[in-house]
This record gives C-alpha cells, sequence and structure tokens, in this order.
C-alpha cells in the first residue's frame, strides 16, 4: 500500500507536469511572436525616425540657402517634424529593446520546457526501470516456491499411491476371506441339512451322517480360521493408515512443552532423526522448531544410520553416574504431552550434554 503522503506527492507532481508545461509553452510561444513582432515594429519605428530625421536635415539644409522670407515658414515646418521625429526614434529603441526582452523570455521558456521534458522522461525511465526489477525478482521467486511445492507434491502422490496399492490389496484380500467364509458358511448348512436327511435312514445312513457331521465339524473349523484370517487382515489394514499418519506436536501439547522448557537451563542439546524415514525427520524438524522457541538457539537436526531398529523417541547421555541435572527436566517436558522418552547410555555424547534421537513409529515394521 502507499502512503498518503508519497501519494500526495506523486499526485502534485503528476498534477505540475499536466499544468505547468502547457502554460510555458503557450508563454514560450506567445513570448516568440512578441519577440518578433517588437523587433519589427522597431524597424517601422526606427525607418520613420530615420525618414523624420532626413527631413529635418534636408529642411535645415534648404533653410541655410533659402530666402530671408522663406526662412520662418521652414523654421515652423522643422519644428513640427522635430517632435515625432524624436517619438518615433524612442518608441523605435523602446520596442527594439522589448523585443529583445521577448526574445530572450522565450529563450527561458523553451530551455525550462526542455529541462523540465526532460526530467519528466528520466523520473519515468527510472521508475519503469525499478517497477521491472521488483517484477522479474517477484516472478523468479514465485518459480522457485512453485517448483519446490511441485516436487514436494510429486513425492507426496509417490508415496500415497504406494500405500493405496497396498492398501487396496489388504481390501481386496478382506473381501475374498469375506467370501470364502460365507461359502463355508452355505456348505455348513448344506452338510447340516443332509445330516437331518441322513438320520431318517438306516444304519448306514447313520454312518453317512456321523461322516457329514465330522466334514460340517472340518467346515466350521476352515470358516472359523477364515474368519481370524479376515480379523488379521482388518487389523493390517488399520495399521497400514496409522502409518500413513505423521506424529505432530501442535495445538496445547506444543504449548505445554514450550512452557515445561522455558525454564531449564540451556544446556547443549542434539537432535538426530533416522536416515530416510520421512515421518521421523518431520518429527524431529517440530521439535527443533520448539527447542529454538525455548531458548536453544543452535538447535539443528542430523541424520544418522543405526545399527539396531531405533523406534520411538530416545534421550541419550554420556554416564549414568552423571546424569545432566536438565536431562529429568526435558524428559518430564516431553513425557507431559504423551511422548514417552526412553533413557539410554550412549558414551559418544559429550560430557554434560543430551542426545534427542527420534526413530520410526512405534510398532513399525
Amino acid at each position: 500500500m502507499i502512503p498518503m503522503v508519497k501519494l500526495n506527492s506523486e499526485l502534485t507532481k503528476t498534477w505540475h507536469s499536466e499544468m505547468i508545461s502547457p502554460a510555458l509553452e503557450s508563454w514560450a510561444f506567445w513570448t516568440g511572436i512578441a519577440g518578433v513582432v517588437f523587433p519589427a515594429l522597431g524597424a517601422l519605428c526606427g525607418g520613420l525616425s530615420w525618414w523624420f530625421s532626413s527631413t529635418v536635415k534636408s529642411l535645415k539644409e534648404e533653410i541655410s540657402v533659402t530666402e530671408t522670407v522663406k526662412i520662418q515658414a521652414l523654421t515652423e515646418t522643422v519644428s513640427h517634424l522635430q517632435p515625432p521625429a524624436d517619438w518615433t526614434r524612442k518608441a523605435g529603441v523602446v520596442l527594439t529593446a522589448l523585443g529583445a526582452l521577448c526574445g530572450g523570455l522565450s529563450w527561458w521558456f523553451s530551455s525550462t520546457i526542455s529541462d523540465m521534458k526532460e526530467g519528466a522522461r528520466r523520473h519515468l525511465e527510472e521508475e519503469s526501470k525499478t517497477k521491472m526489477e521488483v517484477a522479474e525478482r517477484e516472478v523468479l521467486r514465485a518459480r522457485q516456491e512453485t517448483a519446490k511445492a511441485l516436487a514436494d507434491a510429486a513425492t507426496a502422490n509417490e508415496r500415497a499411491g504406494k500405500l493405496e496399492v497396498k492398501a487396496a490389496a489388504l481390501r481386496d484380500q478382506a473381501a475374498r476371506a469375506e467370501y470364502m467364509i460365507r461359502a463355508a458358511e452355505a456348505q455348513s448348512e448344506e452338510a447340516k441339512k443332509e445330516a437331518a436327511r441322513a438320520g431318517e435312514g438306516t444304519a448306514k445312513a447313520l454312518a453317512e451322517t456321523a461322516a457329514t457331521k465330522e466334514r460340517a465339524s472340518k467346515l466350521e473349523g476352515e470358516a472359523t480360521a477364515l474368519r481370524e484370517r479376515a480379523v488379521r487382515a482388518e487389523t493390517e489394514l488399520i495399521r497400514v493408515k496409522d502409518r500413513i499418519k505423521r506424529r505432530v506436536i501442535a495445538g496445547e501439547q506444543r504449548a505445554r512443552l514450550l512452557r515445561n522448557l522455558k525454564p531449564l537451563p540451556k544446556e547443549p542439546i542434539s537432535l538426530v532423526a533416522l536416515l530416510g524415514d520421512e515421518e521421523a525427520i518431520s518429527l524431529a524438524r517440530q521439535i527443533a522448531d520448539i527447542l529454538k522457541e525455548a531458548g536453544w538457539n543452535n538447535a539443528r537436526v542430523a541424520q544418522a544410520i543405526f545399527s539396531g531398529k531405533v523406534r520411538g523417541f530416545e534421550i541419550r547421555f554420556r554416564d549414568r553416574a552423571n546424569i545432566p541435572k536438565f536431562a529429568i527436566g526435558v524428559a518430564e517436558a516431553f513425557d507431559s504431552i504423551g511422548i514417552v522418552p526412553t533413557l539410554v547410555i550412549e558414551r559418544s555424547v559429550p560430557e554434560g550434554a543430551l542426545e534427542i534421537v527420534v526413530g520410526m513409529k512405534p510398532d513399525f515394521e
């Protein structure tokens, strides 16, 4: 948003550029006209002055050679012509001066207009250049963000596709088990009916009935096994869905953890996540953000491969006999939000420091 003062300044500059330039151009035009007209009038007056002067001079010469009778008449004529001659000479000088003044003003107006136009042109070019640079930076940043978002979306879609294929296979397996259960139940019912009919016959029929009952019992056992298999398939499907869901520290949990960590001494804490486990890395990054907000400014997430399976959440320290004082507080802070840490002795941890290890989700095969 443009500030009001800057907006008023831009409007004022625009008004001056639009109003003053045409006014100056008009003044330059009329002063230029005046600069031509006044010198022309001055030249005319100069010509008249010259004519009057020539006439007075010729009359004076005539006075010197004429008779005494005509001298008085010529003298009166000269006295009448002398004032117009003086006035035309003065008017010629004044008009010439005015013409020079108007010419100077015309030159000044033209120069000022040229400077104003040049300044406006440079200002417009600089402003356009600045806007283009800002627009180019915004476009570049938008392209970078778009590329990153597309890459993340592609990774998520690929993982979701794999899990969806596995879930579909489990659903199909559960459907086949259900179908086999229904078929076994139908066969069991049919066996029961055959047994009922066989009970009305002879000893042979009784033997057949016993065999049929045995078959029905066997089918019933198969049906029970199929039910158990279907239950296991459903349980596996639930576990797969649980794998997709990531561990998240948010809302009240995050606020409580931050509140419990802030008063603790800011002794060294390092964070390590299982290499290649995106879910564990995501949880470790959440913990790193919370530690930074609580005062551990150097909290960073490293990735590593471990010799054995690392599950859940571990807090490691160097020596059981010299457990850092703040370690208990950190463990209790995580325990308060339902993340129960496992305390592990690790000789590679520096003396007086803690190492938080985020492994795979519990029950993750």
